[in-house]
C-alpha cells in the first residue's frame, strides 16, 4: 500500500514543480502545516527511479537577482514521501482515491498531456491524464462521497481547470456515470484556473554547488516565483498554498495574468529555442546576449504579439521588460533543447492564436517574424528527426512526409497537416528571409553563431 500519510498527489517528476511547488510546501511544513506528496510518473522516465534512491529527497537552489542583489540559497526537500509509476501502479493510484487525507492533486503533463483521447471501456486503465483523473473521482465518489478533493491543473493552457473539468465529465458521461456523480462533482470537486510563473533552467551546471556530489536530481531555479488561482476570496481555506512564502494570488478573473505570461514568456521561449537552436545558440541567456537577437525579439512581441492581448500597453510593455531581464539571469543557463519538448502543442497553445487577429489587421497576412520561429521549428525537424522530442502522433505525423518533396513543399505540408495553417504570404516572406541567409548555415551540423 502507498504511504497513508498522503495529502497531495502530483502528476509530473520534472523540474518545473519539483523547483515551483515542492518549495511551497516545504515552507508550509515549517510553519506547522504538514503536507506530504506522492509524486506520479507516467511518461516513462527515469525521474521517480533516481527519487526513490535518494529517499524522494533532494535540493533546490534558488539562483539569481533579488531585490537588486545577487542571491544563491539551497533547500533541501523532504515533503515527497511516495512515488508511483503509471501505469504499473495503478491499482496503487486508484485506492488512494479512498485515503481521507488526500485532498489536492496538481499537475504539470504539459500542453501535449492535456488533450482528449478516446478510452475503452471503465474497467480499464486510461491511457490519458483526464481519463485518470475521471477513473480516480469515480472511485472517490463510489468511496468517499463527503471529502472534498481539489485538483490545481498548472499546465500553461488558459482555462486549464475548466478543460480539465470538461474532459471528466465527457468520460464520465461515455462511462454511464450516474445524476449523482455529475452532482456531487460539483459540489465536492474543485477544478482550480491557475496560473504558474517560474524559470526553472535545472540542473545547475555551472554553480560550484556541494550538493551536487550526492544529489543527482539537485534543480535550479530563479528567485522569481508567482502562481494565480482563479477562485472566490471564500474558498480561501481549500488552498493552504496561499501561506507560503512565495507570491500566490487568489484572484476572481486571472485571464489576464494568464495570457500576458504565456503569449510573452512562453511564447519567446518558444520562438527563442526554435531559432536559438538552428542558428548555434544553446542557452536564452547566450542567445538574448546578442544585441541583434535581443532587438528583434523586442520587436517581435511589441508589434505581434502586445497589440492582441487586449491589455494596457504600458503595463504590457513594463512586464516584457521584467521577462528579458529574467531571461538575462547571470546564474540561469536555460538550455534551449529542454525547452523544445513537445514544442508543437506549445506553439499551438503560445504563439498559434496570435495569427487570426494578426492577420484580420494585416490585410491577410501572418505575423513574420513569428512565422520564422515556426519554420526555424520546422527545419530542425526535418533534419534533425532523431532528436525530434514530441507525442508518438506527431512523430508519427512527420514520417509521413513525402521525401520527394522539396525543402519548402516539405514545410508547406507540414504547416497545412500539422498546424491547419494555409501557406500564407507571411509564411512565404519568413521562409524566404531564413534560407536566403542562413539555408546553408542550418544544414550545417557544426553551427557556428551568425
Amino acid at each position: 500500500m502507498p504511504n497513508q500519510d498522503i495529502h497531495i498527489l502530483q502528476f509530473g517528476t520534472g523540474n518545473f514543480l519539483r523547483a515551483f511547488f515542492e518549495p511551497m510546501v516545504q515552507t508550509l511544513n515549517k510553519k506547522n502545516i504538514p503536507l506530504n506528496i506522492c509524486m506520479i510518473q507516467s511518461t516513462g522516465g527515469k525521474t521517480l527511479d533516481k527519487l526513490k534512491a535518494q529517499n524522494f529527497h533532494y535540493h533546490v537552489c534558488e539562483a539569481g537577482i533579488k531585490n537588486g542583489e545577487k542571491v544563491q540559497e539551497i533547500q533541501k526537500i523532504t515533503c515527497v514521501r511516495e512515488g508511483l509509476d503509471l501505469p504499473k501502479d495503478n491499482e496503487k493510484f486508484l485506492d488512494l482515491a479512498s485515503n481521507p487525507q488526500v485532498k489536492w492533486i496538481i499537475s504539470n503533463v504539459t500542453e501535449a498531456g492535456m488533450v482528449w483521447k478516446e478510452e475503452g471501456l471503465l474497467e480499464e486503465f486510461a491511457e490519458s491524464f483526464a481519463g485518470r483523473i475521471a477513473q480516480w473521482l469515480i472511485r472517490r465518489f463510489e468511496r468517499l462521497s463527503e471529502t472534498e478533493t481539489v485538483l490545481l491543473p498548472c499546465e500553461l493552457i488558459p482555462n486549464n481547470g475548466d478543460l480539465l473539468k470538461e474532459f471528466v465529465v465527457k468520460h464520465a458521461r461515455r462511462w454511464n456515470q450516474s445524476p449523482e456523480f455529475f452532482s456531487w462533482l460539483d459540489r465536492k470537486v474543485y477544478f482550480f484556473n491557475n496560473l504558474v510563473d517560474r524559470i526553472v533552467p535545472g540542473f545547475p551546471n555551472r554553480l560550484d554547488l556541494k550538493e551536487k556530489e550526492n544529489d543527482a536530481l539537485v534543480v535550479q531555479t530563479e528567485p522569481y516565483s508567482f502562481w494565480a488561482i482563479e477562485g472566490k476570496k471564500e474558498q480561501s481555506p481549500l488552498l493552504p498554498f496561499l501561506k507560503a512564502d512565495s507570491q500566490v494570488v487568489l484572484e476572481e478573473d486571472i485571464q489576464g495574468f494568464s495570457l500576458r505570461k504565456i503569449r510573452i514568456l512562453n511564447g519567446c521561449h518558444t520562438y527563442i529555442a526554435a531559432k536559438g537552436i538552428m542558428t548555434g545558440y544553446q542557452t536564452v541567456r547566450e542567445f538574448i546576449s546578442d544585441k541583434k537577437n535581443l532587438s528583434i525579439l523586442n520587436e517581435m512581441v511589441e508589434k505581434e504579439i502586445i497589440p492582441y492581448l487586449g491589455m494596457d500597453l504600458n503595463e504590457l510593455k513594463s512586464y516584457k521588460e521584467e521577462i528579458f531581464a529574467r531571461f538575462a539571469n547571470p546564474f540561469v543557463d536555460h538550455r534551449l533543447e529542454d525547452i523544445l519538448l513537445n514544442s508543437t502543442a506549445k506553439f499551438k497553445s503560445r504563439l498559434l492564436p496570435l495569427f487570426l487577429p494578426f492577420s484580420q489587421k494585416n490585410e491577410g497576412i501572418y505575423p513574420k517574424e513569428i512565422c520564422k520561429g515556426l519554420i526555424y521549428l520546422l527545419h530542425f525537424y526535418l533534419q534533425n528527426p532523431n532528436q525530434v522530442r514530441e507525442t508518438s502522433a506527431v512523430t508519427s505525423l512527420l514520417a509521413e512526409v513525402p521525401r520527394e518533396l522539396s525543402s519548402k513543399e516539405k514545410i508547406m505540408w507540414v504547416t497545412k497537416n500539422l498546424f491547419g495553417l494555409k501557406w500564407n504570404p507571411g509564411l512565404e516572406q519568413a521562409f524566404l528571409d531564413i534560407t536566403s541567409v542562413n539555408l546553408a548555415f542550418i544544414q550545417n551540423p557544426n553551427r557556428q553563431h551568425i
